[in-house]
């Protein structure tokens, strides 16, 4: 799933957040969530994460572009080196049928390469909506070399309404910790910028002839819902 770039420039932030103060859109629904930034038509806000010190990150956006070929990019994890960087290796790992399970490696600049493998649901709770949920696990994730840092957390939720049959307000949410000994206030500064640059990587993918004309799968039951609901608020 999506990843920090580690070192982004701390002026970016700085510039962001002062133009926030004009312009912050309303935000979720309390929850203690602060306004980042809004640039390529992506909110960001972010708040703080019990038991950790690297922020929790939310980002909203709607974009021209159809749910069915935005979840199809979702869903081709094992392609993600090829348009979510940093993401350089995505391996699918035997499941328990719960899900599916990965293995990740990405490559941020100046830091040490990251590893890590998660679970990830892809479900389509209703005709209208469609969830990528994933979390990281670590009893058993074994590194393709030693050289490689585990990262400490990882774990978020994609949800994408359709709006229209080429409209879709997309939503993400997720804590990301890359462990190790990166300054957190680098963390949480390069994360915020990124989440744009995420964004940005999802919609580029779309419009690419293999996902533009996918078909959604049925409606199912949603398994996770509960934490599907608690990650994502869903506004009235």
């Amino acid at each position: 799933m999506p990843h920090v770039k580690f070192a982004a420039s701390a002026l970016l932030f700085v510039a962001t957040a002062a133009l926030a103060e004009d312009s912050s859109p309303a935000l979720p629904s309390d929850g203690g969530w602060q306004f980042a930034s809004e640039r390529a038509g992506v909110s960001v806000w972010f708040r703080r994460f019990a038991a950790s010190s690297v922020n929790e990150v939310r980002g909203e956006a709607v974009f021209d572009v159809s749910a069915e070929a935005l979840f199809a990019v979702l869903g081709d994890i094992e392609s993600y080196a090829q348009f979510m960087p940093p993401t350089s290796l995505s391996r699918r790992l035997p499941s328990d049928g719960s899900g599916k399970s990965y293995y990740i490696e990405i490559d941020p600049p100046v830091v040490s390469r990251r590893y890590y493998c998660m679970d990830v649901n892809l479900v389509r709770p209703r005709g209208d909506v469609f969830v990528s949920e994933w979390r990281m696990w670590s009893a058993g994730c074994v590194p393709r070399k030693t050289s490689l840092v585990p990262m400490r957390d990882n774990h978020g939720v994609w949800r994408l309404s359709a709006l229209s049959p080429t409209r879709t307000r997309i939503e993400f949410q997720a804590h990301m910790d890359p462990g190790g000994q990166i300054p957190t206030w680098m963390v949480n500064r390069a994360t915020l910028s990124q989440i744009t640059d995420t964004f940005g990587s999802l919609r580029r993918a779309a419009l690419l002839p293999r996902y533009a004309s996918a078909v959604a799968p049925a409606p199912v039951a949603d398994p996770n819902g509960e934490l599907v609901r608690s990650l994502v608020p869903v506004k009235n």
